[in-house]
Protein backbone atom coordinates (compact mmCIF):
# COMPACT_ATOMS: atom_id res chain seq x y z
CA UNK A 1 0.00 0.00 0.00
CA UNK A 2 0.84 3.70 -0.78
CA UNK A 3 1.26 4.21 2.70
CA UNK A 4 4.37 1.91 3.34
CA UNK A 5 5.51 2.44 0.23
CA UNK A 6 6.55 6.34 1.30
CA UNK A 7 7.22 5.30 4.91
CA UNK A 8 10.09 3.06 3.60
CA UNK A 9 12.06 5.88 1.83
CA UNK A 10 12.47 7.89 4.76
CA UNK A 11 15.55 6.51 8.04
CA UNK A 12 12.73 7.64 9.99
CA UNK A 13 10.10 5.76 8.41
CA UNK A 14 12.17 2.44 8.66
CA UNK A 15 13.66 3.19 12.30
CA UNK A 16 11.03 1.14 14.03
CA UNK A 17 11.28 -1.96 10.97
CA UNK A 18 14.85 -2.81 11.11
CA UNK A 19 15.04 -5.17 14.10
CA UNK A 20 13.47 -8.92 13.88
CA UNK A 21 10.35 -9.51 16.07
CA UNK A 22 11.19 -11.64 19.28
CA UNK A 23 9.11 -14.75 18.61
CA UNK A 24 10.49 -14.86 14.85
CA UNK A 25 13.89 -14.84 16.72
CA UNK A 26 12.58 -17.34 18.38
CA UNK A 27 10.91 -19.57 16.27
CA UNK A 28 14.03 -19.29 14.19
CA UNK A 29 15.53 -22.94 15.69
CA UNK A 30 12.47 -24.58 15.55
CA UNK A 31 12.34 -24.56 12.03
CA UNK A 32 15.81 -25.81 11.36
CA UNK A 33 15.31 -28.72 13.71
CA UNK A 34 12.26 -29.45 11.27
CA UNK A 35 14.73 -29.59 8.58
CA UNK A 36 12.70 -26.20 6.75
CA UNK A 37 15.24 -25.40 3.73
CA UNK A 38 13.01 -22.42 1.61
CA UNK A 39 11.90 -19.90 3.23
CA UNK A 40 9.16 -17.10 1.66
CA UNK A 41 9.03 -14.03 3.61
CA UNK A 42 5.31 -12.74 2.48
CA UNK A 43 5.26 -9.13 3.20
CA UNK A 44 8.87 -8.29 3.50
CA UNK A 45 8.95 -5.06 4.04
CA UNK A 46 12.11 -3.41 4.29
CA UNK A 47 14.02 -7.01 4.89
CA UNK A 48 14.29 -7.15 8.29
CA UNK A 49 12.98 -10.68 8.66
CA UNK A 50 14.24 -12.07 5.44
CA UNK A 51 17.87 -10.86 6.54
CA UNK A 52 17.81 -12.70 9.47
CA UNK A 53 16.40 -15.75 7.96
CA UNK A 54 19.01 -15.85 5.32
CA UNK A 55 21.55 -15.28 7.82
CA UNK A 56 20.45 -18.19 10.25
CA UNK A 57 20.91 -20.30 6.49
CA UNK A 58 17.98 -20.52 5.00
CA UNK A 59 17.11 -20.10 1.38
CA UNK A 60 14.46 -17.11 1.12
CA UNK A 61 12.77 -15.32 -1.05
CA UNK A 62 10.21 -12.40 -0.32
CA UNK A 63 7.45 -10.81 -2.09
CA UNK A 64 6.19 -7.22 -1.11
CA UNK A 65 3.74 -4.52 -2.32
CA UNK A 66 6.56 -2.02 -1.94
CA UNK A 67 8.76 -1.05 -4.50
CA UNK A 68 10.51 1.49 -1.98
CA UNK A 69 10.79 -1.80 0.48
CA UNK A 70 11.97 -3.71 -1.96
CA UNK A 71 15.26 -1.58 -3.38
CA UNK A 72 16.12 -1.40 0.58
CA UNK A 73 15.83 -4.99 1.20
CA UNK A 74 18.07 -5.51 -2.03
CA UNK A 75 20.75 -2.58 -0.80
CA UNK A 76 20.61 -4.34 2.54
CA UNK A 77 21.48 -8.11 1.30
CA UNK A 78 24.18 -6.79 -0.40
CA UNK A 79 25.49 -4.90 2.34
CA UNK A 80 25.35 -8.02 4.29
CA UNK A 81 26.45 -10.45 1.06
CA UNK A 82 23.01 -12.40 1.22
CA UNK A 83 21.43 -13.49 -2.04
CA UNK A 84 17.55 -12.83 -1.66
CA UNK A 85 15.74 -13.49 -4.18
CA UNK A 86 12.75 -10.65 -3.72
CA UNK A 87 9.98 -8.94 -5.97
CA UNK A 88 6.95 -6.89 -5.78
CA UNK A 89 3.43 -8.32 -6.48
CA UNK A 90 0.09 -8.84 -4.43
CA UNK A 91 -0.38 -11.10 -1.66
CA UNK A 92 -3.69 -12.67 -3.00
CA UNK A 93 -2.12 -14.32 -6.76
CA UNK A 94 1.42 -15.64 -5.34
CA UNK A 95 3.86 -16.21 -8.25
CA UNK A 96 5.02 -19.44 -6.67
CA UNK A 97 4.52 -23.17 -7.45
CA UNK A 98 2.68 -25.62 -5.88
CA UNK A 99 3.91 -27.16 -2.48
CA UNK A 100 7.51 -24.93 -3.43
CA UNK A 101 8.18 -23.65 0.22
CA UNK A 102 9.27 -25.70 3.17
CA UNK A 103 7.55 -22.45 5.72
CA UNK A 104 6.36 -19.13 4.42
CA UNK A 105 6.62 -16.06 7.39
CA UNK A 106 4.17 -12.91 7.17
CA UNK A 107 4.00 -10.34 9.56
CA UNK A 108 2.09 -7.87 10.49
CA UNK A 109 0.38 -8.33 6.75
CA UNK A 110 -2.53 -10.52 6.22
CA UNK A 111 -5.37 -8.64 7.93
CA UNK A 112 -4.44 -5.68 5.90
CA UNK A 113 -7.96 -6.32 4.17
CA UNK A 114 -11.78 -7.39 4.01
CA UNK A 115 -12.24 -10.97 5.00
CA UNK A 116 -12.66 -11.87 1.62
CA UNK A 117 -9.27 -10.57 0.86
CA UNK A 118 -7.85 -12.59 3.90
CA UNK A 119 -9.10 -15.62 2.78
CA UNK A 120 -7.87 -15.03 -0.43
CA UNK A 121 -4.33 -14.92 0.92
CA UNK A 122 -4.74 -17.80 3.36
CA UNK A 123 -5.57 -20.08 0.30
CA UNK A 124 -2.34 -18.72 -1.74
CA UNK A 125 -0.52 -19.08 1.14
CA UNK A 126 -1.67 -22.48 2.00
CA UNK A 127 -1.53 -23.64 -1.59
CA UNK A 128 2.42 -22.55 -1.83
CA UNK A 129 3.42 -24.14 1.35
CA UNK A 130 4.36 -28.00 1.27
CA UNK A 131 2.08 -30.27 3.09
CA UNK A 132 3.07 -30.32 6.76
CA UNK A 133 5.03 -27.24 6.05
CA UNK A 134 5.31 -24.16 8.50
CA UNK A 135 3.62 -21.28 8.84
CA UNK A 136 4.82 -18.63 11.05
CA UNK A 137 2.51 -14.63 10.96
CA UNK A 138 0.86 -12.34 12.96
CA UNK A 139 -2.85 -11.21 13.18
CA UNK A 140 -4.24 -8.12 14.68
CA UNK A 141 -6.53 -9.17 17.71
CA UNK A 142 -9.51 -7.18 18.87
CA UNK A 143 -7.58 -6.36 22.09
CA UNK A 144 -5.53 -3.70 19.97
CA UNK A 145 -6.33 -0.31 21.03
CA UNK A 146 -7.35 0.49 17.53
CA UNK A 147 -9.82 -2.32 17.43
CA UNK A 148 -13.33 -0.56 17.09
CA UNK A 149 -12.51 2.32 15.92
CA UNK A 150 -13.37 4.62 12.57
CA UNK A 151 -15.82 3.03 10.03
CA UNK A 152 -16.65 -0.66 10.13
CA UNK A 153 -17.23 -1.57 6.68
CA UNK A 154 -18.14 -5.19 7.47
CA UNK A 155 -18.00 -7.55 10.61
CA UNK A 156 -14.26 -6.51 12.70
CA UNK A 157 -13.30 -4.56 10.01
CA UNK A 158 -12.49 -0.63 10.04
CA UNK A 159 -11.04 1.57 7.99
CA UNK A 160 -9.76 5.68 8.98
CA UNK A 161 -10.78 7.60 6.49
CA UNK A 162 -7.29 10.16 6.13
CA UNK A 163 -5.74 7.64 8.47
CA UNK A 164 -2.43 6.48 6.05
CA UNK A 165 -1.82 3.03 6.96
CA UNK A 166 -5.10 2.96 8.93
CA UNK A 167 -7.42 4.10 6.02
CA UNK A 168 -6.37 0.41 4.57
CA UNK A 169 -8.75 -2.15 5.75
CA UNK A 170 -7.78 -3.89 9.22
CA UNK A 171 -9.51 -7.03 10.22
CA UNK A 172 -9.16 -7.65 14.29
CA UNK A 173 -9.50 -11.28 15.32
CA UNK A 174 -9.92 -12.94 17.90
CA UNK A 175 -8.96 -16.29 19.03
CA UNK A 176 -12.09 -18.10 17.55
CA UNK A 177 -11.34 -15.86 14.56
CA UNK A 178 -8.19 -17.18 14.68
CA UNK A 179 -8.70 -20.54 14.52
CA UNK A 180 -11.54 -20.59 12.13
CA UNK A 181 -9.03 -18.83 9.21
CA UNK A 182 -6.29 -20.96 10.14
CA UNK A 183 -8.93 -24.22 10.05
CA UNK A 184 -6.25 -26.03 7.55
CA UNK A 185 -3.81 -25.62 10.06
CA UNK A 186 -2.47 -27.58 13.55
CA UNK A 187 -1.21 -24.67 15.70
CA UNK A 188 1.70 -24.99 17.37
CA UNK A 189 2.30 -21.62 19.06
CA UNK A 190 -0.45 -19.01 19.73
CA UNK A 191 -0.32 -16.04 21.91
CA UNK A 192 -2.09 -12.88 22.11
CA UNK A 193 1.03 -10.92 22.68
CA UNK A 194 1.86 -7.03 22.33
CA UNK A 195 4.58 -5.34 20.26
CA UNK A 196 5.61 -1.45 20.06
CA UNK A 197 3.57 -0.49 23.10
CA UNK A 198 1.27 -1.87 25.86
CA UNK A 199 -1.56 -1.82 23.73
CA UNK A 200 -0.26 -3.23 20.87
CA UNK A 201 -2.08 -6.58 20.72
CA UNK A 202 -1.44 -9.13 18.01
CA UNK A 203 -1.98 -12.89 17.65
CA UNK A 204 1.68 -14.44 16.83
CA UNK A 205 1.36 -17.68 15.96
CA UNK A 206 3.66 -21.01 14.49
CA UNK A 207 1.63 -23.69 12.76
CA UNK A 208 1.64 -26.60 10.50
CA UNK A 209 -0.24 -27.22 7.23
CA UNK A 210 -2.34 -30.59 7.37
CA UNK A 211 -1.17 -33.08 5.09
Amino acid sequence: MEAWNQAWLSEEGRREWLTPEPFVVATVPLLQEAGVRRVLDLGFGVGRHAILLAQAGFEVDGIDASANGLDYAQAWAAREGLALRLTTGDMTTLPYADGEFDAILTWNVIYHGTYAVIERTVAEITRCLRPQGHLVCSLISVNHHMAGRGVEIEPRTYVIPGGGEKEHPHHYFDRAAVEACLAGYTLLRCEDATQKRADDYHWHLHATRHA
